[in-house]
Order: structure tokens, then C-alpha cells, then sequence
């Protein structure tokens, strides 16, 4: 064994690293459910004792499960089991919320900040208004079996939803948009990336800043066409999972769908 936990025999051209079949051993583990979601993981130290392998091999097993998102760290307590992806259909026009208790997921609401704000150069070119024009800002936490999944702030016009900021938020925004206010989202433009968590969201998801999330963005436009909120969601890596229904030369075969997605 090499000082990388490597195996492989002399003239074997391409040995599998000692720290990836540790790794293949705990995802057997996690596939039969002998580790359960939210298990604790043994320690690196652990691991190295177990397995006969340096603590440096240990870890890099844990990190590399931690890596595909079948692990997740938190603070300082250690590495758990992640719980099972959330799927999100970035091509259907349906409520995360609605969809989500229809599928009986154990999803939560919190709400974590509200604000009547006025619109910098980003915002009001993503509502197509004016630099200053009044916004309604909420931030709000999603959690599933209490594991944070992803962190939202969304941005409405203050003159067209009046009061909204006085309702109910820990609920289906989608709903209370339709009912209270007659508005109904028909489209949505969507840009997805990676990028380093801030320091209030890696709060919010109890994760390191800097820790790798994926976000998503997008304006949400009526039936004529105009912009009314402009949405961000910051999302723990392990527990996204986005698809998406391509349409090639302009042809459709399924049954029209509008695009979009809110909550």
C-alpha cells in the first residue's frame, strides 16, 4: 500500500485508490440501508481503524461520498447520510409546495425576513421597472424531516401586491398570489449555477460559508408577458436534483406546458 491508500499490484496499469473502494463499501451501506438517512458516518479515524488505511485515506472516502451528495457535513458534529434528493421540474408550471405535500413530503415553512425595499440596478432590470421603484422582499427556509434544503428570497412590486408582506407566508405563495391578487404565473426564465454559499445562507442551511450550493434564479412573468417577482433559491447541494423538458427546431409532441416555477 502506497501513502494514497493505493493498492494496485506491480504492472496493474490502472489500480483503484484504497479510498475509492472504502468509499464503494459505505455506498453499499447506504443503498441496502444499514446506514440510514441522517446516520452519522464513522469518523475519519474510524475509518482508518476499520479499514487498516491512513486517517489522510480515511477522509478522503468520507469527502468523496460528501462530494457526490450522498453526504453531508454538519458543523462540526461530523458527516451524515443525506436524505433523499428533491426532484424539481424546472419545465412544469406547478407550486413546489403544492407538489411537494401532494407527494407527502415533510416540507416546512419558515419565515425567516421581510422588508419593503427599493429597487437597485439588478432588480429593477430583472422586473423591468425603474431603479427605486418600491419591492417587497421575503426570505424564507425550507426544510424537510428538519434538514434544511434550500434558502428562497423573493422580490414582488409593492403597488400591484399590496398588504401581501401581511399574510401568511409559510405557505404556497403561488396560492395566495392567485386568489388574493388574480395573478397567475405563465412563464418563468430560469438560470441555474454554482457558486460559494454567503455567510447568512450557510447560516440558514447549517452548512460552512463558502460551501458549495447550487442556485437557482428566475423572473416569473403573467400571461401578457410581464414580470411581477423575481425569485432566488440557494439550495444545499446534496439535495437538488433539476430536469428539465428540452424542445428541439421549435417542436413539441407533449401537450403544451408553460415553464416556470414557483412556490
Amino acid at each position: 500500500m502506497d501513502g494514497q491508500g493505493n493498492t494496485g499490484r506491480k504492472g496493474d496499469p490502472s489500480p483503484r485508490p484504497r479510498f475509492l473502494q472504502i468509499a464503494d463499501d459505505i455506498r453499499v451501506q447506504i443503498a441496502v440501508g444499514a446506514l440510514k438517512e441522517h446516520n452519522i458516518l464513522p469518523s475519519e479515524r474510524s475509518v482508518s481503524q476499520t479499514y487498516g488505511v491512513s486517517r489522510m485515506t480515511g477522509r478522503r472516502a468520507l469527502e468523496a461520498l460528501e462530494s457526490e451528495g450522498l453526504v453531508y457535513s454538519s458543523d462540526r458534529r461530523g458527516r451524515f447520510v443525506s436524505p433523499k434528493r428533491l426532484t424539481y421540474n424546472v419545465s412544469n408550471m406547478v407550486s413546489f409546495v403544492g407538489t411537494a405535500q401532494t407527494n407527502d413530503v415533510d416540507l416546512k415553512i419558515e419565515v425567516t425576513d421581510t422588508a419593503k425595499i427599493t429597487a437597485d440596478a439588478h432588480l429593477a432590470a430583472a422586473l423591468e421597472q425603474p431603479v427605486g421603484t418600491e419591492i417587497l422582499q421575503y426570505v424564507r427556509l425550507f426544510r424537510t424531516c428538519a434538514h434544511p434544503i434550500f434558502v428562497e428570497t423573493e422580490y414582488l412590486l409593492a403597488d400591484r401586491f399590496p398588504d401581501f408582506l401581511d399574510h401568511d407566508l409559510a405557505q404556497s405563495t403561488t396560492q395566495i398570489l392567485a386568489s388574493r391578487y388574480g395573478t397567475a404565473a405563465s412563464t418563468g426564465d430560469i438560470v441555474i449555477r454554482m457558486r460559494g454559499a454567503g455567510a447568512s445562507e450557510a447560516a440558514l442551511l447549517n452548512i460552512a460559508a463558502s460551501h458549495a450550493v447550487v442556485e437557482l434564479e428566475q423572473v416569473i412573468r403573467d400571461g401578457a408577458g410581464v414580470p411581477f417577482c423575481f425569485g432566488r433559491q440557494v439550495w444545499r447541494g446534496e439535495m437538488a436534483e433539476f430536469s428539465a423538458h428540452a424542445i428541439v427546431n421549435g417542436r413539441d409532441d407533449r401537450t403544451p406546458s408553460r415553464q416556470g416555477y414557483t412556490t
